[in-house]
């Protein structure tokens, strides 16, 4: 179990790099360069596919997460975040919203890590703010106790 866990960090550390690389290169970089790009980080076939399935993944709900982070940080236009800072809060509010089989408190601290390890211990922080907002506040909507209905997915965001 430990070493699912592992790859799947690892997974997640190179799909970042990805993502990092794609909002800096465009999407395109997704199209033509992703492969080769996992390919140069590590010859593991099953790590190869995490990471492209995790990336693709992140990259395809940047704008849901985008509008999210938006809201949540609205002192801050999201082209002013620091892009490594952007696309860590992106890959973890896609595991947030689309990927039940991560648990909410591997994917925050997993992302806190991965701010720290790329970019700053003040980034680390805002990270961990704007993912512990997100995660209340979808906590919050996710069953409405008055009327027992669910609330939208996470994956529209609360206004």
């Amino acid at each position: 179990m430990r070493n699912i866990h592992h790859q799947r960090s690892k997974a997640r550390r190179i799909a970042l790099q990805a993502l990092f690389q794609a909002d800096a290169q465009g999407g395109d970089f997704m199209v033509v360069l992703l492969p080769r790009f996992i390919a140069q980080a590590t010859e593991d076939i099953d790590l190869r596919q995490a990471a492209s399935n995790i990336a693709g993944g992140a990259w395809d709900y940047r704008e849901t997460a985008d509008q999210w982070i938006g809201r949540l940080v609205p002192q801050w236009n999201i082209s002013r975040i620091a892009a490594v800072d952007r696309s860590v809060l992106r890959l973890a509010l896609w595991e947030l919203a689309r990927q039940p089989d991560v648990p909410p408190k591997v994917a925050l601290d997993e992302a806190i890590n991965l701010a720290r390890e790329f970019s700053t211990e003040e980034s680390a922080r805002f990270v961990n703010g704007v993912l512990d907002a997100a995660w209340k506040e979808h906590l919050a909507s996710a069953v409405r106790p008055e009327s027992h209905t669910a609330a939208p997915a996470v994956d529209d965001p609360p206004r």
